[in-house]
This record gives structure tokens, sequence and C-alpha cells, in this order.
């Protein structure tokens, strides 16, 4: 009996040992993430549409990317997994934006949005994607309202228009000490959604706190067909610097008008959208000469921001068209999410779609992408508590006579003098 019990005995330590050895392996090596073919991401733009054209443009910057991450090995910890972006088309509306979120998320089962270009587009998709948990990730809108909200799922790359704005403030204070006394008033002209309007209350606030008066304040319809009236009364003002924010056919709109209407502000500085858009500098031609914008990206930034001469080259190659700062955006913003996608793969995997959308939203949470990573004259990527990419920066640059932007302000970027004042329509050739 005694020989029976001490086998028993052996045996069930036996066992014990072994269960104990197991579980230790069990516990203590890393949870393999299951090999998945594809990460399905994705991004709502206006492909139809009064911004069908800019839509189309940012829709390449983000493929572009893609394309890229793909062909270096995909997303590295779930296995070699290639990023494949799903298409909504916003047709520039909020409501349809709002829609095609909905479905990018709960038929098309993406782990993330990218989008949506305009600010009032941006806010229905990222209010869609805060009820439904998906991570909304913003390359290329700026209203500053949509980071004011509490938005727990929200995150924006590009800096906003308070920060632009601010910017444009210190610019012309910057002018005034390059010709003194040259500017005190302003007037501002402006599209009347979500971008338009918040920029002008950022002007509004920035321009008062810096000492310029503001002699006028007119807001339109985006789309509309005349400006006739509002650039007549902004010509009575007689301000000596035009601040306007609207997208691309606004922006052909308003120089054809000022020309028409004769009206000659000492600077006419925009907030970046239609005025930087390859078809507007195609379409008004000399018209744009002189007139400023700000941008997050340049082409003579070649030699200040290496990376960017390489990434031009590559995308021109393959669309025929260099990339302007919306493309870029879309192209960093891609590219940003691929590294958050990285940390998230090593906690979670897409065949579990919510833990996975939790893990990357907390990958989010946790990047901090040093200067020179990305292929902008930033200081990199770190969101605050707001979703708030604090890192951004942005640029002003000022079309010269040969029909390019140059970069004018900051001057650590700059590689041209700013002209100015303008030159007067009757005194231009």
């Amino acid at each position: 009996m005694r020989g029976i019990a001490r086998t028993v005995m052996l045996v069930l330590l036996i066992v014990i040992i072994v269960v104990a050895g197991a579980a230790s392996y069990m516990l203590l090596t890393p949870k393999q993430t299951p090999r998945v073919a594809e990460v399905k991401v994705g991004i709502v733009q206006p492909l139809s549409g009064s911004l069908s054209t800019i839509g189309k443009y940012n829709l390449w910057g983000a493929q572009f990317a893609a394309e890229e991450i793909n062909s270096r090995g995909g997303i590295k910890s779930l296995g070699g997994a290639n990023i494949t972006l799903v298409v909504g088309d916003s047709a520039g509306d909020p409501s349809t934006a709002a829609r095609e979120t909905e479905r990018l998320i709960s038929v098309e089962n993406v782990v993330a949005v990218i989008g949506a270009y305009a600010s009032s587009n941006t806010k229905t998709v990222s209010e869609v994607c805060e009820r439904l948990q998906t991570p909304c990730l913003n390359g290329d809108s700026t209203s500053p309202l949509l980071t004011r909200r509490g938005l727990q799922w929200f995150f924006r790359t590009t800096g906003d228009d308070d920060l632009f704005s601010k910017q444009h403030a210190e610019f012309l204070k910057y002018l005034n000490t390059v010709k003194p006394g040259s500017i005190s008033t302003v007037a501002i002209l402006y599209e009347d959604t979500e971008f338009g309007t918040a920029t002008a209350e950022a002007w509004r606030k920035y321009m008062a706190e810096t000492g310029f008066r503001v002699v006028e304040s007119i807001s339109f319809r985006t789309g509309t067909p005349t400006l006739d009236t509002e650039i007549t009364r902004l010509k009575a003002a007689n301000p000596d610097v035009l601040l306007v924010a609207g997208y691309l056919s606004d922006a052909i709109l308003i120089q054809r008008t000022l020309k028409r209407l004769d009206f000659n502000p000492k600077v006419v500085l925009a907030q970046d959208a239609g005025y930087i858009n390859p078809a507007y500098i195609k379409e008004v031609g000399p018209l744009g000469y002189y007139v400023l914008s700000r941008e997050v990206f340049n082409w003579d930034l070649f030699e200040k921001v290496p990376a960017l001469k390489d990434v031009n080259e590559r995308f021109k190659a393959k669309y025929g068209i260099d990339m302007d700062g919306s493309i870029v955006r879309n192209y960093v913003a891609v590219w940003v999410l691929y590294y958050a996608l990285e940390e998230a793969g090593k906690k979670a995997s897409p065949s579990d779609l919510g833990a996975f959308r939790s893990a990357l939203r907390d990958a989010l949470r946790g990047l901090d992408i040093g200067k020179g990573v990305l292929p902008v004259p930033w200081d990199g990527v770190k969101f605050d508590s707001t979703g708030q990419n604090i890192k951004a920066g942005g640029i002003i640059v000022q079309m010269f006579p040969d029909g390019k932007y140059y970069t004018v302000w900051p001057r650590e970027y700059a590689t041209r003098d700013p002209i100015f004042p303008m030159p007067k329509w009757s005194e231009r050739s």
C-alpha cells in the first residue's frame, strides 16, 4: 500500500509541476497577435460636388502614404498586414459625411476613420466615430471648435485656425517693422460654415490683441456666384489688410472680383483652403500674384525640411502634380495612423474589432513623434487631452510673379522676403 501511495504521490507531484510550468509559460510568454492580411481604414473626403477637386487630391495623398507603408513591409506588429483604405464620399455635405462614416464603421468594419477636409463635415464624422467608439484622425480641418467638444476618440494632426490666426497677427506685426506704421486696419471676408466662422472669430480676437482695428467683417455662402456687394463694402471700408477664408471656387471668384472692382489693399492674406489648391493656381494665373496664404508645406522648403523633396518627387512622378498643403497633411495623417497601428498591434488584433479600436485610441494618445520624422515643418506629433497635436506649426507663403508660392514666414523657414505692399492693379503689367 505504501508503495502505491508513494507512486500516486509522485504522479500527482509530476502533474502539478507540469501544470505549473505550462501556466508560467502561458503567463510569461508574450501574446502573439494573429496574423492578418489587411487592416481596413476609412477615409471620408468630398469626391463629388464643389469641393471634389481638392477631395481627389487629398485622397491621392492618403493613398500614396498607404502604398508606401505597404511597400515597406506593412504593419509589422500584425505580421506585415497591409493598410487598405476604404473610401467614403461626403459630397461636401455634413449629413452625407455622417452617413458615409456610419457605413464605413458598421458595414465595412474599419478600425479608424480619416477625414473629412471641410470642418463642418469633420464635425459630423467625428460625432459618429465618438458614438461608435472608433478613432477619428483628422489631418486637414482647422476649426478650433473641433477639439473643444470633449471628445475621447478624435485626434487632429494639423494646427488649427486659432494657431494660424495668431501667426497671421504676428506676421502683420513683422511687416510693420519692415515698413513702420504701414498697417493699422484689417477687414475680414469669410465663408459661413464651421471653417470660415471659426477663422473669423480667431482673427478678430488676435487682431484686437495685436492692436489692429477690424473695420469690416463680412460672411458669404461658399460657392456663391457673385461677391460684388461684399467686396464693394470692403473697398469702402478701405482696410490696409484683407483677411480671407474661402474654398476653391470662392478663392477664384474673390481674386477676379478684386481686380474687376479695383480693390487694392496693401495685403491680401488667406487662410489656406482654396488659395493653395493647384487648380486655383492654374485658374487665376497673374490675378493671384502677391497674395499671401498660410500653409503647412511648400516646395521651397526642400532644403529646410530635406524629406519633403524626396516625397514630392515620388508623388509627382505618380500623379503628375506637386504636393500642396492639403495633400501633404493627408499623407502625414496616414503615416501618423501607421505608427499608432504598430503600437496597437502589440496589444490587440483587428479580429477583435472593439478591443483593437480601443488599443488604437490608446496608442494615438501615447504617440510622441519627434521633429524630422514626418515631411512637414513641425516639431512632430503629440496629442494633448483634447486630441490636438501640440507640435504642429504653419508657414506663410506668397505667390511671386513667376506663378510660384515662396515661403516668407517664419524667418527660419523663409526663402524670400515678402513683397509688401502689394502693387495696385493699375501698376501691374
